[in-house]
């Protein structure tokens, strides 16, 4: 279970009957994120991705939990304001406001989750030592009661929230990228006998201190003898980075934009070879460009 914000859920939600391929049960505990939660009697769950979903063998609908980097309660509001609105799910926030314990809220929220008329109650709790925890309690309507909002509520109770306890491999991945300059490339071009195509990407992260740039470029062309069309795009941001760990241990690079922005790639070394998110990206040193 990794960090998402507030409202973003791009899985496919099975409302009806949920089969449980796990059996998981009881206090669930993520020590690298400091956060520990229960799961309710009658329900079972397992990680899926970067969500926790939690499902009944009697009880139709599913509960899905996943974390976010908010530390106030207004950016929670603002962000519940307008909606989840993702790949096949779209709902809109249909109650108002309540207080979930001393550090949360949750509200009713009602639209479709992949064709299907369906109603949720989501409950977001802040973590004073950093990630927080949003917990979904969704089904189709006909099935929907105030059992999930009680669901919902139950499970953000249990949450505990402690000082995260950072692996190793953290201040080994900290040190490492302290000043370097991490660059992807991918190109491809291909050509005919009266054709001609091809696109390239650029993308250049630097990290000096805490802070970072991140630079991003690409170009596609297509030339068929006669006609072409080319298009070229590049972007500049920058903020503050850190080395964080995902609820399984896997390092991460954590970017957090001026804008409010985060991204979470993940830190893999092979072959003396830096790889983030599953990509090969070059490490430079001498760049001259910390200052």
């Amino acid at each position: 279970m990794e960090r998402q914000r507030f409202l973003s859920l791009s899985i496919c939600i099975i409302l009806g009957s949920y089969g449980l391929f796990a059996q998981q049960t009881g206090v669930v505990d993520y020590p690298t994120l400091g956060i520990r939660f229960t799961i309710p009697d009658g329900w079972k769950g397992a990680e899926s991705g970067e969500v926790f979903l939690m499902g009944s063998d009697t009880q139709p609908g599913l509960v899905i939990l996943m974390t976010h980097q908010e530390s106030q309660i207004q950016n929670l509001k603002t962000q519940a304001e307008a909606g989840l609105v993702d790949e096949g799910i779209s709902l809109q926030k249909a109650g108002d406001f309540e207080k979930v314990g001393s550090e949360g809220i949750g509200a009713e929220f009602s639209g479709t989750i992949q064709g299907t008329q369906a109603k949720a109650y989501i409950a977001a709790v802040v973590n004073p030592f950093g990630t927080g925890v949003t917990v979904v309690a969704a089904t189709d309507v006909p099935n929907y009661s105030s059992l999930y909002k009680q669901l919902a509520k139950e499970i953000a109770g249990s949450l505990q929230f402690s000082q995260p306890k950072e692996p190793p491999v953290t201040e080994e991945w900290r040190q490492t990228l302290q000043g370097v300059k991490l660059t992807y490339l991918n190109s491809y071009s291909s050509s005919g006998y009266d054709s001609y195509g091809g696109y390239s990407d650029h993308e250049e992260i630097l990290l000096c201190g805490n802070r970072f740039t991140f630079y991003k470029s690409s170009s596609m062309s297509i030339d068929t003898g006669g006609a072409y069309a080319s298009s070229a795009g590049n972007s500049n941001n920058a903020g503050n980075w850190t080395v964080a760990t995902s609820g399984a241990g896997v390092p991460l690079l954590r970017l957090q934009y001026d804008n409010g922005k985060v991204s979470d790639f993940e830190l893999e070394y092979k072959e003396t070879k830096t790889y983030l998110n599953g990509y090969r990206y070059f490490r430079t040193y001498d760049h001259g460009e910390c200052r």
